[in-house]
């Protein structure tokens, strides 16, 4: 249902960008509406066990903010560090999944696609199909992060994972720093290990791009839609305004255990966020409020996106586990995933 009426007062409380989000192309009208309200931001996020980092004889404080020191720093110094450490040859640096299977496996690979990424925003008529400056970005980019796999640096089992394994492995500290689209593995352990939340783990920044810039965050929103056949249009729009008006929505994400973020930017900078004794809603809440925010596919438009979404096998996920697990070159998986782009954006 178009709740484009509603926009109004939302425009007053929502930030923008997520609004456009929501704002999609009605096929059959050929304008744009309304069509979902953003219920949470989901936001990518680094993770990393400060209490292995320190048994390994670093500390956070060590960590480079460079991109490629910065992979460099949990593959080549901390692995090996950790293991001899405490014994044992089966902790990994890092939780890169590397999966068809996991949608975490896209928005890992968004992070390094968009730290190859010279410009932001891209200039309009850029796309991955069309551009061989963003071909070349995509095999760098995959070259890039299957390395990580092909170096022993995530676990064996990253190919096979699904969205819960990376958040399992971290859980089970057989890595010591795992990226993750949300804050499920903080909230777990503040639900469960006090300590580990507190004290053993902390969730630290991106580093910065590979030109020295800050880093595009990859992200999202979760969003509620009312289907038109529903029949109840006009209580459904009385309870946006509730949800919204009444600071419901506020309580929702309370109630989901704070999983994600506020979709008001306005809401995340307040106290509760930004506590600076929490190792880990303050750095989130910054990274937020300070740094570059990508929706939806790189290098493709947001009106074709959705039609890939659906596509079996899922178009870049595919590509990664062709050269992780396959061994494709990138060059083949890149140009197999644009030609799977052609062909879906032609029917």
């Amino acid at each position: 249902m178009d709740i484009t009426e509603t926009r109004g007062f939302l425009r007053e409380l929502f930030d923008q960008d997520l609004l456009e989000r929501a704002t999609l192309l009605n096929e059959r009208t050929g304008e744009r509406g309304l069509f979902t309200l953003p219920m949470g931001r989901n936001t990518n996020h680094v993770h990393v066990w400060q209490s292995l980092l320190e048994r390994a004889g670093f500390a956070l404080a060590d960590i480079p903010k460079e991109w490629d020191a910065f992979w460099s720093f949990w593959c080549d110094r901390v692995q090996p560090a950790v293991r001899k450490a405490l014994g044992r040859d089966d902790i990994c640096g890092a939780a890169l999944p590397m999966s068809t299977e996991a949608s975490d496996t896209q928005d890992e690979l968004d992070q390094f696609l968009w730290a190859y990424t010279p410009h932001w925003l891209p200039p309009a008529e850029w796309n991955l199909v069309e551009t061989p400056a963003a071909r070349a970005i995509l095999v760098q980019a995959l070259e890039r992060y299957t390395t990580i796999y092909r170096n022993g640096c995530t676990p064996p089992d990253a190919v096979d994972w699904t969205n819960v394994d990376n958040n399992t492995a971290f859980l089970e500290q057989r890595v010591v720093m795992a990226p993750n689209p949300s804050l499920s593995i903080p909230n777990m352990l503040r639900q469960e290990r006090s300590e580990d939340y507190s004290r053993n783990s902390a969730t630290i920044e991106w580093p910065r791009n590979t030109f020295g810039e800050p880093l595009v965050i990859t992200g999202g929103a979760s969003s509620a839609v009312v289907f038109n056949d529903g029949g109840n249009s006009a209580t459904a729009k009385e309870f946006v305004r509730f949800l919204v008006e009444d600071g419901w929505l506020t309580h929702y994400l309370d109630f989901s255990r704070d999983r994600l973020l506020p979709p008001m930017r306005k809401l995340i900078d307040r106290p509760y966020w930004l506590d600076p004794s929490d190792p880990h809603r303050m750095r989130s809440a910054i990274q937020i409020l300070t740094q570059p925010q990508s929706y939806g596919w790189w290098g493709v438009h947001r009106d074709d996106e959705r039609r890939f979404d659906l596509a079996e096998p899922p178009i870049m996920r595919a590509a990664v586990h062709r050269v992780a697990a396959e061994g494709w070159s990138p060059e083949r998986a890149a140009d197999e995933a644009i030609a799977r782009i052609k062909q879906i954006l032609s029917e």
